[in-house]
C-alpha cells in the first residue's frame, strides 16, 4: 500500500530520479520493480531452463504456440475421435489475473466442443520455441469439474516422432481424485505400443484447488510428483526417451471413460499458475 504522506512520496520520486540518472551516466543497467515471479522466491530460480508465471494480460507468444505444431492456430485442429471430441484453437486461450486460462466451450464456432492448448513445439512455419533433453518440469494448475474434462501436461519429441511420450499428468473429471502418470515407448504393433501407467489416488478432488504436478526426466530414470511427493518411478533406461522434447499443456474434452453429459457446465476453464523447467528437481 502506498504511503499517504506527501513528503515520503516526493522523496521517493526524487531518489528514484537520481538513481536513474546515475545509472544512465555510468551506462549501467537499471532493474525495474521486482516482478511477481521473483517475489514468489522460486526455488533455484537461477537454474531455470524455462519459466512462465503468466503475469500480465497476454500470452507470451515467443514462448507458446496455441495449437498442435502441425496445425494453423487460427484454423485449429484435433486428434479427433474416438477420444478427442474438442477442436483446439487460439480463441480458447487467454491470460488474466496471473493465470493461463484454457477454456472448453460447447456448440462453439460450428464445433460440438472447442478448447485450448499451448505448446513450445513450434508451428508449421516455425521451429520449437523451447525443447530440453532431461530435466524436471512442474506445473501448478486447477482443473474444471465435470465428466469428460481431460487436462494434460506432457512431452513429445521435437523431431516429430511418436512414441515416445511422457505424460507428467492427465486427469479425467470422471475420476476426480486420480492423477494419471504415464510413459509411452517402443514400436507400435496393430495400433498398440508399450507403456507404463500409474493411477495415483490423491484422495481429494483435483478440481477443488490448485496442485503441483511434476516429472523428473533423467537418462536413467523418470519420476513423477504430485504436490512434491514422488508417486511413480520408471527405471528402464532403454525405454526412456533420449532426445529433445517439447512441452504441451492442454484441456481436451472426451477421454477414455465417458464424454460430457447434461451435468457438465460450460464454459469450463483449466487455470495454470505457472510452468517451470529445471535441469533437475530443485
Amino acid at each position: 500500500m502506498k504511503s499517504p504522506i506527501a513528503t515520503v512520496v516526493g522523496s521517493t520520486l526524487i531518489g528514484l530520479m537520481l538513481t536513474l540518472a546515475a545509472a544512465a551516466q555510468h551506462d549501467a543497467p537499471v532493474r525495474s520493480a521486482i516482478p511477481a515471479a521473483s517475489a514468489r522466491q522460486i526455488p533455484a530460480a537461477d537454474q531455470l531452463l524455462f519459466d512462465d508465471e503468466f503475469n500480465g494480460n497476454h500470452l507470451d507468444l515467443a514462448k507458446w504456440y496455441r495449437c498442435y505444431n502441425w496445425c494453423n492456430e487460427t484454423q485449429g485442429g484435433s486428434y479427433g475421435l474416438p477420444y478427442d471430441l474438442e477442436w483446439m484453437w487460439k480463441y480458447n486461450v487467454s491470460v488474466s489475473g496471473g493465470m493461463l486460462n484454457l477454456t472448453a466451450k460447447t456448440n462453439d464456432r460450428g464445433h460440438p466442443y472447442t478448447s485450448g492448448i499451448v505448446t513450445t513445439g513450434g508451428s508449421p512455419t516455425a521451429p520449437p520455441s523451447f525443447t530440453f533433453q532431461y530435466g524436471y518440469m512442474e506445473m501448478s494448475a486447477r482443473f474444471p469439474a465435470g465428466k469428460g474434462m481431460w487436462p494434460a501436461f506432457w512431452l513429445l519429441p521435437a523431431d516429430g516422432s511418436w512414441p515416445p511420450e511422457i505424460d507428467a499428468m492427465e486427469w479425467l473429471g470422471n475420476t476426480p481424485t486420480i492423477d494419471y502418470a504415464t510413459i509411452h515407448w517402443g514400436v507400435q504393433h496393430n495400433g498398440h505400443h508399450p507403456s507404463s501407467g500409474t493411477s495415483y489416488d490423491t484422495k481429494e478432488d483435483l478440481s477443488a484447488a490448485f496442485h503441483t504436478y511434476g516429472v523428473d526426466w533423467q537418462a536413467d530414470h523418470v519420476t513423477w510428483y504430485f504436490d512434491g511427493k514422488a508417486i511413480k518411478n520408471f527405471t528402464k533406461g532403454a525405454d526412456i526417451p533420449h532426445k529433445p522434447m517439447y512441452i504441451i499443456v492442454n484441456l481436451a474434452v472426451g477421454g477414455w471413460i465417458a464424454p460430457p453429459d447434461n451435468t457438465n457446465h460450460f464454459p469450463a476453464t483449466m487455470q495454470v499458475d505457472y510452468v517451470r523447467v529445471w535441469p533437475q528437481k530443485p
